[in-house]
């Protein structure tokens, strides 16, 4: 399996207010939604403290990041500073976990001479 990575051209960014009498349970309060080719092609899910994290996975080509909210400032940080940056799925071989893999956002600077 190979793996699988997108540049990322836009994001949309969702950060929930707190809901305390809902029905709903939310565990990720921090979202962003991330584009590439004019389709969305990854979400990265931040968890409110104390919250269990989910496994990160790939579905029907998009991939899911999840991390603690305490990485949400230091990944917006990097979609505004850093050009480009992209965002990759790598399936990891584990007959235990059919679907196993590491999400994971990188970049791609290239050092130029003043």
């Amino acid at each position: 399996m190979k793996v699988i990575s997108h540049k990322i051209e836009s994001y949309i960014v969702q950060i929930y207010a707190s809901d305390l009498k809902g029905r709903q349970t939310r565990w990720g309060d921090k979202i962003i939604h991330i584009y590439s080719g004019g389709k969305e092609v990854a979400q990265a899910v931040f968890a409110i403290e104390g919250s269990k994290i989910p496994e990160p996975y790939s579905a029907d080509g998009k991939i899911f990041y999840f991390a603690p909210s305490s990485q949400f400032e230091s990944v917006l940080s990097l979609l505004r500073s850093a050009d480009p940056v992209y965002i990759a799925w790598a399936p990891i071989h584990d007959p235990k976990e059919p679907n196993d893999g590491d999400a994971y956002f990188f970049t791609d600077h290239v050092l130029k001479d003043k």
